[in-house]
């Protein structure tokens, strides 16, 4: 055979690589047609037009070469060059990864490696070559391992980039689990590729393209060493996931990834090691010293500061309905910015009969379902991985909550609702394991239901509480209790609608499309605020309302820039908190003792609504209360102690690091010691 022979796949008497190389062909002109449809991409005022255009149709016209021509080379030509497109496939992968995940502005450049650490390039090419032996082995396949380990990566990075582009935060292992959530609400959002990212795509299915065309090449001939080889692989794949991703090693090692901060660790040690190690983190482990004789000691001291908390106060039970309005905040906490008129007046004017302040969430931009669960349970994300979805990954089975102790009480209702898809984040599972009775999603509204921009309305949100609430007390006088998360303000941000009016302006040196059309819709929510307080407000029955936003937007680097005055970049762990900060308002028509918190978190929020109703509190809620007056906010991103100090979550040197155990300790005893739990701790008693 000559070295090297070229004929057209087309007269190929085999059908099966005639109908491959139509279907290759079609990729490659649906890749230079998106090309040459988005003008932006090389439409640009320099001499990169010229080279972009070049470079495209380079890459183009190489895959439609290596497609249609059946390209034969000599066999040991053929075999040298599977082995070395072999060797050179899981680190050019990762290359391209993590430049395509660079382009999100979520990570740096592969041009930057040499400024960089040692350790943490040699675990992830480690990672990724081992992975790709395994593959090599299990197929017995050299060019099967290095098509598919590269093939994963391209992948992986886009996902990155989309979830940054939707979210602000790249992604973790534990947000694969809400990936029925996110492509729910991706048909609202507009992803706009880079030059860049498009190249890197180019280059990688070109690389497939050339691969594909290359001739099988086995590991081995013999199967005993074929199985010999994936085993001693498979040993080694497991001692690296044991002894590395799941152990301390890179922490020891000063491989910090910060899970509560995932762009910084992305930026630090690239995506594939970071992403990797959250895998470890998305494991519980038992809080060190823990035993049920432990629980039994914190359950006994803190039953006997807070007996006097234990009995019901009010004579008479108030109704109660919590409001979690999506996305509500007040974003001047960020900086300074003026607008010209007030887009939360009325949220601004409460004070009579109110317990006002500022709750600290988890979250922020996204994954609502963990302010939900900090909220309903008491429990706080800051002892379970950061990244993780507590409904999805921890609740299984019957567990205490806000709601399943007001229904003991003898609250009616005990209705969930949330206007929007009822199977995001497994919530008619976990509402009915909280206790709700019923879920109100969006099927449960009528079609012509009033809308902002694609979203059900707070309005309408109001007026289906208003309806249960009355539709409630035909059938019964017991006290009513109704949980309501809102939709209407929900990103994207980037699109104006007919039905969506924008009184609102932020002042022009510092105007933000997206972040003048999120201020008009906390103004909408403003509004269904002051619709439902005048409702109650003439209800002759003592009624209290929970009003809250669940996290903060999303916004722009640039808007975040220009109220920081550039400072934004530079903000440390503790004045990134404000980005968790939210405000919340207790509201009842009748006298209640005025008060104004100026720092709480969700998990405590439950324990200071069943205090200011007068209602029974169970001894995990009055346990509470005690922690709070030593550690006042407690979040996933850390902690302020009551000297005002901020404290990371581990952090030994903290004088608050001991009631901090005893917290995780009974939160473990209620979550995941469920042979042990203390259910009279956490039940109201009989």
């Amino acid at each position: 055979m000559h070295f090297i022979e070229i004929s057209n796949i087309f007269k190929s008497e085999k059908k099966r690589y005639k109908v491959t190389a139509v279907l290759k062909l079609l990729v490659v002109f649906a890749l230079l047609g998106f090309f040459l449809s988005n003008k932006p991409m090389y439409h640009v005022q320099t001499d990169f037009y010229l080279k972009r255009m070049g470079f495209v149709f380079l890459a183009c016209f190489w895959m439609v070469f290596v497609t249609v021509c059946d390209i034969r080379l000599s066999q040991k030509v053929d075999r040298a060059f599977v082995i070395i497109l072999g060797v050179i496939a899981p680190v050019m992968g990762w290359i391209l990864s993590e430049f395509l995940i660079n382009e999100a502005e979520c990570a740096f450049p592969p041009t930057q490696f040499y400024q960089k650490e040692s350790l943490w390039i040699v675990l992830s090419l480690a990672m990724i070559i081992l992975v790709d032996l395994l593959i090599i082995f299990l197929t017995n396949s050299i060019r099967v391992g290095s098509v598919i380990v590269p093939f994963v990566l391209f992948i992986f990075a886009v996902v990155v980039c989309v979830v940054y582009e939707f979210r602000g935060i790249p992604m973790m292992a534990p947000d694969i689990l809400t990936v029925q959530t996110a492509t729910s609400v991706m048909g609202n959002y507009t992803f706009k590729l880079t030059f860049e990212q498009y190249s890197v795509i180019l280059v990688c299915m070109a690389f497939f393209f050339t691969f594909l065309r290359l001739h099988e090449v086995k590991v081995t001939e013999k199967r005993v060493f074929h199985i010999a080889g994936f085993i001693v692989v498979a040993l080694g794949c497991g001692l690296f996931t044991n002894q590395i991703i799941l152990s301390d090693f890179m922490e020891e090692h000063q491989i910090n990834i910060r899970m509560f901060r995932p762009m910084e660790s992305y930026q630090k040690y690239g995506g594939v090691l970071t992403f990797a190690r959250s895998v470890g983190y998305a494991v519980v482990k038992k809080p060190e010293g823990y035993t049920t004789a432990k629980v039994d000691q914190i359950i006994q001291e803190y039953e006997k500061k807070s007996a006097n908390a234990q009995q019901s106060t009010a004579k008479q039970y108030s109704n109660i309905i919590t409001v979690v309005n999506e996305t509500f905040a007040d974003i001047k906490v960020l900086g300074n910015f003026k607008t010209n008129e007030d887009y939360m007046p009325y949220f601004h004017s409460l004070k009579k009969n109110c317990v006002t302040g500022y709750t600290y969430a988890s979250i922020v931009g996204g994954q609502t379902a963990n302010t939900e669960f900090e909220l309903l349970t008491g429990n706080t994300l800051g002892f379970l991985s950061a990244g993780t979805t507590a409904f999805q990954l921890y609740i299984h089975g019957q567990m205490p909550s806000l709601v399943s102790n007001l229904k003991a009480e003898g609250y009616s209702g005990n209705k969930a609702m949330h206007p929007f898809n009822p199977y995001n984040y497994n919530r008619p599972a976990v509402y009915k394991d909280f206790g709700f009775t019923d879920f109100i999603d969006k099927f449960d509204f009528p079609k012509n239901v009033k809308r902002v921009r694609e979203y059900i309305s707070d309005e309408a949100n109001v007026d289906c509480i208003i309806s249960e609430y009355e539709k409630n007390r035909k059938k019964t006088d017991q006290p009513f209790y109704m949980y309501n998360m809102t939709i209407q303000n929900h990103s994207p941000y980037d699109k104006d609608a007919a039905n969506f009016k924008q009184p609102i302006k932020i002042e022009s040196s510092k105007y933000d499309a997206e972040a003048n059309r999120y201020l008009n819709l906390i103004k909408y929510s403003d509004d269904s605020l002051k619709q439902l307080t005048s409702y109650f407000e003439k209800c002759k029955e003592p009624t209290i309302i929970l009003f809250l936003g669940d996290h903060q937007p999303r916004l722009t680097d640039e808007f975040m820039n220009k109220i920081t005055n550039g400072q934004y970049q530079t903000w440390s762990s503790e004045q990134m908190m404000k980005r968790y900060q939210v405000p919340f308002v207790i509201w009842a028509n009748y006298d209640i003792k005025e008060q104004h918190i100026e720092k709480t978190s969700m998990n405590y929020i439950q324990s200071i609504l069943t205090k200011t109703a007068g209602v029974k509190m169970t001894g995990y809620q009055r346990f509470l209360n005690e922690v709070r007056k030593e550690v006042p906010t407690i979040t996933s991103q850390g902690y302020w102690g009551k000297n005002g100090k901020f404290y990371q979550i581990n952090d030994k040197g903290s004088p608050y690091y001991g009631i901090i155990q005893k917290y995780r300790m009974i939160q473990y005893n209620m979550m995941f010691d469920k042979k042990n739990r203390r259910d009279s701790f956490f039940e109201v008693s009989k």
